[in-house]
């Protein structure tokens, strides 16, 4: 179905074949392209898509990071998004947003300026299949041996390309002991997050989590943050060890992808999946994404 989607590149939407870079463009060589991926629901009035601004304000800090001058105005963009979503009639799905050197590079630095931009959109069950992303059910978690990239080398709050290759080192690792996805802690020895999701651990029905200190600031774990102040359940940011994860009553990441997913494993020890908290906020996030709950409204962007 994928030969069916058409990807917006530079100002207009391509059939999905045609979407091409060359080998040796200088961010396919080096990994200095940056993204966004943002999650797309049908709510009660219609397809939404979740947190745009949010995401538009962190691609804008990556792009800056990363010394990367956007090619699009912010307003340019976000049409791009609500164009692409529609032309792929997309309403229960993921957009992901690319900016990146398109041009012949063999140089660390890029010597081409050039920056282009890309927007695709993709319908879950018909383009993707959330069984292979393996986040349908629970997780089942084992801890990595590779450690989380330390802040002092790289800017770790970029969605940089390269910033990857370390998650996916570490969920190969993992999927090789069986477990579905890795806990990475950083270099210190405290827990950071996992391959590409935020960790929540309940521990006496308070929600405990990671400072944003050595961790990306998702998008979904800010809205776990605002939805906990709202329901009143206590919930507070700070460094974790692993004895903490060897001793919550639940644990669950958040994502993009899953806005909660429960955690039924942490190497030997099982959890309950889901436990109460982590059930009561996934119906509550739920909810939101319908479009029922007023106060949050704001956060859906509804297709024209």
């Amino acid at each position: 179905m994928l030969n069916q989607r058409r990807i917006w590149m530079d100002g207009e939407l391509r059939p999905f074949g045609e979407a091409k870079v060359h080998l040796l463009s200088q961010s396919f060589a080096r990994g200095s392209a940056i993204f966004e991926v943002i999650s797309v629901f049908a709510a009660d009035q219609g397809a939404a898509v979740f947190r745009i601004s949010d995401h538009l304000d962190r691609l804008s800090a990556s792009a800056s990071a990363l010394m990367i001058r956007l090619p699009l105005s912010r307003a340019k963009i976000r049409a791009a998004v609500l164009k692409t979503v529609s032309a792929n009639q997309v309403d229960f799905g993921l957009v992901k947003l690319i900016a990146y050197y398109s041009g012949f590079g063999l140089e660390v630095i890029p010597t081409d300026p050039k920056v282009s931009f890309a927007v695709a959109a993709f319908q879950f069950g018909r383009d993707l299949s959330l069984s292979k992303l393996g986040e349908d059910r629970f997780a089942t978690v084992g801890i990595s041996k590779w450690r989380k990239l330390d802040p002092a080398t790289v800017p770790i709050f970029a969605k940089a390309a390269g910033n990857y290759l370390n998650p996916m080192l570490a969920k190969l690792e993992i999927r090789s002991r069986g477990f579905k996805t890795p806990i990475l802690l950083d270099t210190k020895g405290s827990v950071a997050e996992g391959a590409t999701e935020s960790i929540f651990l309940v521990r006496n029905k308070k929600v405990l989590t990671p400072k944003l200190d050595n961790i990306l600031p998702g998008i979904t774990r800010l809205s776990i943050l605002e939805i906990c102040k709202r329901l009143g359940i206590p919930v507070q940011e700070q460094n974790l060890k692993l004895k903490d994860l060897l001793s919550c009553d639940e644990a669950f990441f958040s994502s993009t992808t899953c806005k909660v997913w429960p955690i039924s494993r942490i190497e030997k020890r099982r959890l309950p999946a889901p436990g109460p908290v982590s059930a009561r906020l996934k119906e509550y996030f739920d909810q939101i994404l319908s479009g029922r709950i007023k106060e949050f409204r704001r956060w859906l962007t509804y297709l024209e």
